[in-house]
Parts: C-alpha cells; structure tokens; sequence
C-alpha cells in the first residue's frame, strides 16, 4: 500500500533559451569545441580599418541642484565608422562539416569593436559566430531565422581591436549559400565592460574598476534579482558619429502579456540634444542593441556572466517634459530567455526615503545598485523627482534607468543630475512616471482599457502553476497559469495516475485521478513554447499534486515514514486524570471513506482506543511507547501510515519539549541551527534532518544528517527573501521555528 506524503506542493522548473543573441566566456583552449569546423580553419583574411580615436566629450563641474552644471547622463564610449564588407573581403575554407567563411577586422587604435550588417541572408544551415582576437568573447550560433528585421543586424561592441566573423555552412561542401555585407563599425574609445573577466590593464580601466567601491554589483542584493532581469543596457548610435550607453528597463502592461515595451530617457534617443526626436534618430533605434542579464557572476567576483543581446526597436512614446520615451523591441524576447517586465505605479506622492533603489549600468560596467537615501519632489520642476543615495550612486550610462518604489514599482527614469563617484553626495533628478503617462501618452500602450493606477511584476522566471497541492482523486480539480502571454503554445501532461480532462493547449486544464489507483501523489508539468522566426524558446514547470485519500495534515511523530515532515508533536489532553494523549486525526476525508486504528492490544500499562477519526491513548507512566497504524480507504484505493507515540516528560505526555534555536534570525545568507530541550536549553539534540518551506508549502531545502549533529551551518543565500518554516528532526519528532530571509 501506499504512502501519503505531507501536503506540499513541489515546484520543477527548467529553461531552454534561444536568445537573439547569446555572448558568452571562452578561452583560446575551448572556442575549437564551441565553433564546428574551427580547427580546420589554418587562414583567415584581415581587413584592417584605420581609426583616430575623438576626445572624449568633457562633463560640467557639478553644483548640486543647479541644471546648468547637470551632466548629460549618456556615457559616449565609441565611433560609427562607415566600411564596406561583403563575401569577397573574407576567405572560404571547406572543412569535413561544412564551407566556412571568415573575416578578421582589426581597428588598431579601437578598445572595442561592434558592426551593423545592413545585409544578413544567410542560408538556412549556415551559422554566424563572432569573437575577439584574444578568444575571450563568443557570440554564438546566430541564425536569420532570429531576427524579425533581417535588413540590419547589429552585435554588441565586443573587447579588443580586432574580430573574427566566421560563418558555417553545415553540409554544404559547394557553393557557398549566404550572403552578407557590413556597413558600419563602432569603434571604441573608452573602455565598456564585457563578459568574462571584467576588465583589463589600463589606467583608465582601473578607473572605472574604482566605481566598484561607490556603486556596488547588482549580485550583493539578491533580494533584487528578479527586478534586475528587467533591466538592459542600451548601445545606441548618437549624434556626430559617436555611439553612446544608456540603461533601460522592460515594462509590464495591464495584459501581462510580455510584450516588449521598454522605458528609457528621452535624451538618450535625442542625439543632437534639441529637445525633438527627428526621423534619423528614430531611424537609429532600429541599430540599438539590449544586452540583458549583464552582471557579476557573484558578489564581489571578477567575472562578468553571459548575458542575451536583443536587436533593433521601434518609439510608441515620448515626453520631453519628463525625459521619457517608451520603445518597443522589434525582436523580442521569448519566455525562456529568463527575463522579467518591472511593474509600475502612476503615484502622484514620494516614496520610502530608504526603499526605493535604481539598478542601472554606470560607464557601461556591469549591471549595479543604488539604493535611495531620499525620494522628494525637486523643486524647480513638478516634472520630476529628485533623489539622493545611501548606497551607491548613478554615473553616466545610468541614464534612463528606472527609480523603483518600495514595492519595486516603476515611478520614473533618470534625466541626469551631479553625482558620481566623485561626487557621492550630490543628488539626481527622475522624470516622474505619472507626469510621463498624463504628458506622454502612455495609457494606449500600458492600459488601454483599465486606466490602471499601478501594475505588479510580470515574473517569466517563476512562471506559477495555480490551484490546489491536494485533490480529491477522482474529482475534476482546475489549475491555471499566466493566460494572455504573446506568442506561446501551452502544453500540459501529467504523470501516471492522473489523467486531464479538458482545456489542453489553454492556460486553464482540468485534471483528476483515477479510481483505485493508490498513487498518493503524481506531477502536473506545463510546458511553454515561445517560436518566434525559429528562435523556439522552452519554458518547463510541475507541480506535484497529492490525492486525498485520507491526507494526514499533521499531529503526529511518524519515524517510520521520514519522508514526511509532521509537526512537531502530539496533542495532549491535560483534563483527565490520567496520562494521556488524544490524537485528532486533521484529515481531509472524502466522501465514502473509512477511517482505522489498529495496534497491539490494550495492557495494565497502555490502554487505547479509537473514537470516530480519533485515537486516544492512555499511558500509567513514564517512557512507555505504543506504533498504531491508521488506515483510510476510499474509491481511491487504501492508505496506511504507521506512528509511535512515546510518554517521556514529567510535565507532559509525549515527546519532550524542543525548541530550534537560529541564529542570526533574520538572516541574509547563513545561519546556526541548534535543536535545544525547553526544559534545559543547556543540552542539545542531535540533528538528524532538516527542511524548509515556504509560506504556501512548498518544499524549498531538504538535508539528511547521518550520525546527528548538534550544530548545523545552514546555507540559505539560494531562497528568496521572505518568512519560512524550518522543520528540524531528532530522529522521534519533528520541531518547527520561522525565519525571515531577506
């Protein structure tokens, strides 16, 4: 017979992305295996492009406050410089897998180089890689079939002075079948982060290293992660042939569809700054680039994480007045490429001076934070907000980064201001999200139908499976997920034991059991598919779902079945005269059901007996132990659990009090975990197993400790800040505490 586990609800969650564009580490040791045909490829033509780096354009010495001293807030780092590549400046190699084509670029005056391609037909077997001449940086596997707008193509500038595009045709041994030509380069003449190893020797770099130290990485406030998976870095081709950073941010609409619409400054998009956005700077965004997912790979660390680039946009808004414009990606992402659309709030009044913070990417670094040490209105103009810092600053590249409120909402973007790291003190001005909405027209985009006053995130990366952890089993029960998203086939599957009834390919599906089966639990898994132009993106989640006949919901100590984490002890009946202990059985029922209590029969010593669902047990003294079973039998089939229950307390009958001791408790990363005696906290349990759940059941950590330990160094930096249980064993019963995680 089967076994009920404890009601729980266990969530299973894998991507496959397939983004645009993925940039990632290599090294000189493993590109061969990531490239098909590489070590075959002995020459490889070189085009080299002379360039004169400009001067860098200078920034006003700031005067906090005063708008005339305000720095521009876009950091100009690189040079569009014209060329004409086509097939015929590259070599052709044919290797066992298939012809390639390759062409080495050098800049030798360049920091970094990006290209546009304003051709992109490349055959449907070929694919395109891009890397550096050190073989630090690899984008990899780029297809047409990725690109909505195949007639410019854009990659990120990319570290170093010279590039290798290197496109392969798989199978293909004649002719070559694609064809391409590049119009333009970017190249770069201050130094931009890039993935892997985050910087580089030079003094200037070591400069931009400082910013460290003012403005720390995003990875220190995990807590903050799910709103950073919102937020991009913008390149951007600018006025006077220079190309500029900025940051935006992706941004939920009533829907919560995940269309693409993204916040950022007006001034950002306004390249000869005279306040009106003219068809060539429109034009521009179409060559924009969005690299998301940009930061450290861990607190602190030296290495940057690979991010997922995303090509070209269209305006749908825009309003000077508060310096907002709203675009909208032509390629879009799709729902496995792990990212997240921030909410927003139209509020008219000022936020938590300490709560609200900016993520943003100052002087093109990785993605960092800013917390807020004030949010007020400025004073000269109700356009805005103005904001000073308690931790970290902005710098130029935050520009247009959004301001979160306490309840990491949106309520504006940066226009600009006077801090930076060299000037920590000084405060920066938002452009207020309502003044944007009211001025700039941002209703028929957002919420064209509900005039909604605020919005909540729109998670992609925790995509919920709803309705309930246990089912009756042969009752159609309904479970839902997100309805409305763009561009995404819903498909649901159960395992054996369970069987859907209706609403396959919809985001709402009936299932139930079946009779007889005695399964106890089974999994209910959604699988989302986003295939826009071939980039098929893959987006998997289960929930296991428990069958109710005759779910035990707790009171009990159960040594005999570990895998379920029972509270922490019996119930006791201090009213009778006797030692005794009444056990209420907590079950969920189904109609038809038997309930059963069976056990050794009754001596001088233990005495018991069942009463409707209950078992009530009698002990005449100490340290005397009685194992009944309980057994529930229903259409579904029969479930038995065995239990033990123990008289050892003076005070009590039943197990002796406990209590867990944490420290510290809250905790952000770790903290000690001690199972101590009430009666004499001096003298220490051991542990033999400990799980954490969170608020809704779900199982978040599970770990067996064999031998015991008194002491445990519990890692919890993985789990998201909240309050959650922790259920800690000592081999007879379980004992339960709450800690906040932040």
């Amino acid at each position: 017979m089967n076994k009920i586990l404890i009601v729980l609800c266990t969530m299973m969650i894998s991507f496959v992305s397939k983004a645009q564009i993925i940039r990632e580490q290599t090294t000189p040791q493993t590109i061969g295996s990531q490239i098909p045909g590489y070590s075959q490829v002995s020459s490889i033509n070189t085009i080299t492009v002379s360039y004169t780096p400009p001067t860098p354009l200078s920034q006003p010495t700031p005067i906090d406050g005063d708008t005339t001293t305000e720095g521009n807030g876009v950091y100009d780092f690189g040079s569009v410089i014209p060329v004409s590549f086509t097939l015929s400046n590259g070599n052709f190699t044919t290797t066992s897998v298939g012809k390639v084509w390759t062409l080495r670029i050098s800049i030798p005056n360049a920091l970094s180089i990006g290209l546009t391609f304003n051709q992109f037909n490349l055959s449907p077997s070929a694919e395109m890689f891009v890397y550096n001449d050190a073989q630090t940086v690899l984008n990899k596997g780029i297809k047409k079939e990725h690109f909505v707008n195949s007639d410019t193509v854009s990659i990120s500038s990319i570290n170093g002075n010279a590039i290798v595009v290197y496109i392969i045709e798989q199978n293909n041994f004649g002719n070559f079948q694609s064809s391409i030509s590049v119009n333009q380069l970017v190249g770069g003449y201050q130094e931009i982060s890039d993935v892997g190893e985050a910087g580089g020797s030079s003094s200037s770099l070591q400069q931009l290293r400082a910013t460290i130290n003012c403005i720390p990485h995003i990875q220190c406030y995990s807590w903050r992660m799910m709103s950073a998976r919102a937020v991009a870095r913008i390149e951007i081709p600018r006025g006077n042939n220079r190309v500029g950073l900025c940051t935006g941010t992706l941004i939920n609409n009533e829907q919560n569809n995940g269309r693409a619409y993204l916040l950022t400054a007006f001034h950002c998009i306004d390249a000869n700054d005279n306040n009106v956005l003219d068809a060539n700077e429109i034009q521009a965004l179409r060559q924009s680039r969005f690299q998301f997912q940009f930061w450290r790979t861990q607190c602190n660390g030296s290495t940057n994480n690979t991010g997922v680039q995303f090509n070209g946009a269209v305006l749908r808004s825009q309003n000077r007045g508060s310096d907002m414009v709203l675009l909208e990606l032509i390629n879009q992402p799709g729902i496995g490429d792990g990212v997240n659309y921030a909410g927003w709030s139209r509020q008219t009044g000022t936020s938590s001076n300490s709560q609200s913070f900016i993520i943003h990417h100052p002087r093109g670094e990785d993605m960092r934070y800013t917390q807020t040490r004030f949010v007020s209105n400025y004073l000269f103009n109700s356009n805005y907000w103005q904001a000073g810092y308690l931790t970290g600053v902005v710098d130029r590249g935050s520009s247009g980064s959004a301001i979160f409120n306490e309840n990491s909402q949106i309520i504006g973007q940066l226009k600009g201001g006077w801090s930076s790291c060299n000037y920590t003190d000084f405060s920066d001005r938002y452009g207020k999200f309502n003044r944007s909405w009211n001025d700039g027209n941002l209703g028929p985009w957002l919420s064209p139908n509900q005039d909604l006053q605020s919005t909540e995130m729109l998670n992609l990366t925790d995509i919920p499976i709803n309705g309930p952890n246990t089912i009756a089993c042969t009752t159609p029960t309904q479970f839902s997920t997100l309805p409305n998203l763009l561009d995404v086939t819903y498909e649901w599957s159960v395992s054996t034991g369970l069987q859907i009834i209706s609403g396959q390919g919809t985001s709402t599906v009936t299932i139930s059991g079946f009779p007889n089966n005695n399964i106890g639990a089974g999994f209910l898994t959604l699988t989302l598919r986003s295939p826009t132009k071939g980039r098929v993106r893959i987006y998997t989640t289960s929930k296991q779902i428990f069958l109710s006949n005759g779910s035990v919901l707790g009171y009990y100590n159960s040594p005999t079945n570990s895998s379920e984490p029972l509270a922490p002890f019996s119930r006791f009946n201090q009213a009778t005269n006797n030692t005794c202990i009444s056990v209420a059985t907590n079950m969920v029922i189904p109609a038809g059901s038997t309930v059963t209590w069976s056990g050794p029969a009754n001596t001088s010593e233990i005495i018991w007996g069942q009463s409707g669902n209950n078992a009530n047990i009698y002990f005449t003294g100490l340290n005397q132990t009685i194992i009944l079973s309980l057994s529930v039998t229903n259409s579904c089939g029969t479930t038995t659990l065995n239990y033990r229950f123990t008289c050892t307390s003076t005070n009590s009958c039943g197990i002796a009090p406990l209590r867990v001791a944490l420290s510290p408790n809250p905790s952000s990363s770790k903290m000690q975990v001690a199972l101590t005696e009430k009666l004499n906290t001096n003298f220490k349990r051991d542990i033999l197993e400990i799980r954490i759940i969170d608020k809704s059941g779900n199982l978040k950590f599970k770990s067996s400790y064999g031998g015991g330990q008194k002491n445990i160094r519990l890692n919890i930096l993985m789990l998201p800040p909240d309050v959650y249980t922790i259920l800690v064993f000592d081999g007879r019963t379980w004992t339960t505490e709450k800690f906040i995680k932040y």
